[in-house]
């Protein structure tokens, strides 16, 4: 079987997801094995999934996908480059997929994505002292690599491609497929009217209509994101809406700061995974100068407070579910993922399953028994973090719901 990976979040499964689908089967067949691995609980962006992990996989499966598994949850909260080599040793150690598609900006120009990344896999003396001098010089880390590769490189566009959210994720999957030596043959593919089927305008057409108080934020969610999502996506997201699996608010999370010691112990902080080079200063330093509680009111104008051209939003979010997940940097240093975790399969993937049992180079878990193959102190703490971030996200919601611990794998 010829099969295909994507490294996802489908949060949520939108139209630009399902034209990818749809050109990966144009490109090999009909018949493609599709597996992708996706993050669960968390998003790269360091929010809370908008709905249940098991209705995003769900609504992935009915759209044409075949397999769906875990990134763990360290490194989705980890950098692009951490999330994004994660997703490809987890195609990787399935055994079973043989190629890598993803969406770019920047399609039409694939060997610049391959050079670009081949550069950044082995950083050289001269372009470290120029991306240095740029910090130094005040500009953030993004725009700072920016110039130093176009610099380095000799070539501007070769910058200005790392400008580019989706190119920028697009160079991690080659750098990690050259460092692992990997046999994937890679396919960048064109983003489908990105302009209206980003996940990025999807996530603010939702800050919007969840800015109305929770009631009148379900209907608003669901007016606003009909003409983005598929039929099934949406499906689902009612589904979820009315079994109580949705939504969850990152400033769900505001009142941990008042129970957990870490936010108290400044050198304990910057042990947390993203705390590093100043950020855990930051945030002690701003919570003493709050003179009222946080809470969902407050809690956003905080977290951007925190945030700098240093530290953008996106890496305060992740280092503060770190803290309150107590996923510290050791965790996850030079750390590679310990399992594959199954969270849905199509009838296709029930066969791409069978492949597995015998061509997967790490546990495969389908069960609850099978967490008993999982072994050693960091598989076992990859585990727990896993099942830790499932349930605070279901601490959020307005009712009690099954232990992480217990979920079922979706099966259509």
């Amino acid at each position: 079987m010829i099969t295909c990976g994507i490294v996802s979040e489908f949060n949520p499964f939108h139209r630009g997801h399902s034209e990818l689908i749809r050109q990966i089967r144009d490109k090999f067949s009909d018949r493609v094995g599709i597996v992708t691995v996706m993050s669960a609980s968390f998003t790269q962006r360091g929010e809370p999934a908008l709905y249940d992990t098991s209705h995003r996989v769900r609504a992935a499966l009915r759209e044409g996908v075949d397999l769906v598994i875990e990134i763990p949850v360290n490194f989705v909260l980890d950098s692009a480059e951490s999330f994004a080599t994660a997703g490809i040793q987890l195609l990787q150690a399935s055994g079973v997929v043989q190629n890598l598609a993803y969406g770019s900006e920047d399609s039409e120009s694939p060997l610049l994505l391959k050079e670009v990344a081949a550069f950044l896999a082995d950083e050289n003396f001269e372009f470290k002292s120029l991306l240095d001098q740029n910090i130094r010089l005040g500009m953030g880390f993004a725009a700072a690599r920016q110039a130093a590769v176009s610099e380095c490189m000799k070539n501007k566009a070769a910058g200005e491609l790392l400008a580019h959210s989706n190119s920028i994720l697009a160079v991690e999957y080659e750098k990690a497929i050259i460092k692992s030596g990997s046999s994937l043959e890679s396919y960048p593919l064109t983003l489908y009217r990105k302009d209206k089927f980003s996940a990025n305008r999807i996530r603010e057409l939702t800050a919007e209509a969840c800015a109305v108080d929770l009631e009148n934020a379900k209907g608003e969610l669901l007016r606003t994101l009909h003409p983005y999502m598929t039929a099934t996506s949406l499906a689902e997201l009612i589904l979820a809406y009315q079994k109580g699996e949705a939504p969850v608010s990152l400033s769900d999370f505001a009142p941990l700061i008042y129970s957990q010691e870490i936010w108290r112990d400044r050198e304990s902080l910057k042990e947390i995974q993203g705390m590093q080079g100043g950020l855990a200063d930051r945030f002690v330093n701003q919570l003493k100068k709050l003179d009222v509680t946080l809470s969902s009111a407050n809690f956003y104008n905080f977290l951007d407070s925190v945030a700098t051209r240093t530290f953008p939003l996106s890496r305060v979010r992740r280092a503060f579910l770190s803290a309150i997940l107590g996923i510290r940097q050791e965790d996850s240093f030079n750390s590679e993922v310990r399992f594959l975790r199954i969270l849905g399969f199509s009838k296709r993937g029930r066969t791409l399953l069978r492949y597995m049992k015998d061509s997967a180079t790490l546990p495969v878990i389908t069960r609850s028994a099978d967490w008993r193959q999982v072994d050693g102190d960091r598989a076992l703490l990859q585990m727990e973090q896993c099942f830790a971030a499932g349930n605070l996200w279901k601490s959020g919601l307005r009712q009690s719901h099954k232990l992480e611990e217990t979920r079922q794998i979706v099966q259509i």
